[in-house]
């Protein structure tokens, strides 16, 4: 009887050995010599060692850069005191803002300074803003901004600031308000 049961546990074992076996030999067997080709190399040529492509991954990822949406109905505005022609930005994480100062009153033009609330927007400068890019204009001399004039969609404005030469900056109107 207890030859029967030796018998039986055997077989068991033997078939589950079998199968395993045949699933492992199912299986591409992979060489350890064969160099693995990783998504961030690619060959220049037939032996040639791999080249590492990251730098420029991650340049086409700079450049494709698309800044968070604007939600209206929480967007805030640049505030103009008419007293002085003072511009503000304040800094409100509750409302959406991106205020870009530009080069000419054209979108298209470099961008001077921006004013977001978007920490994408401002951390190390990702738009390259020569005057910087910041949360608010609570900056006190180191970046002071003065209303000059209206244009047909643009408002015009002296840029200054310590260590920084003044230069003029067009902001769009949807993005501007005048304290009353």
């Amino acid at each position: 009887m207890a030859g029967a049961k030796l018998i039986k546990k055997m077989t068991l074992f033997t078939w589950i050995m079998l199968l395993f076996i045949l699933a492992v030999g199912c299986f591409p067997e992979r060489r350890v010599d064969a160099p693995v080709q990783r998504a961030d190399t690619v060959r220049v040529k037939q032996n040639s060692p791999p080249v590492q492509v990251a730098a420029a991954q991650d340049t086409a990822k700079k450049l494709a850069y698309s800044p968070p949406e604007i939600n209206e109905e929480a967007m805030q505005k640049a505030v103009i005191a008419v007293r002085d022609s003072t511009f503000h930005v304040y800094n409100n994480i509750r409302a959406d803002y991106r205020i870009i100062g530009y080069e000419r009153p054209d979108t298209s033009s470099r961008k001077m300074v921006l004013f977001s609330v978007f920490t994408s927007d401002v951390e190390g400068n990702p738009f390259r803003c020569p005057y910087g890019a910041y949360y608010d204009s609570a900056l006190g001399a180191q970046l002071v901004i003065k209303y000059t004039a209206g244009l047909e969609s643009f408002i015009q404005a002296r840029i200054s600031g310590l260590d920084r030469p003044s230069a003029t900056v067009y902001f769009e109107n949807k993005w501007v308000e005048f304290d009353r």
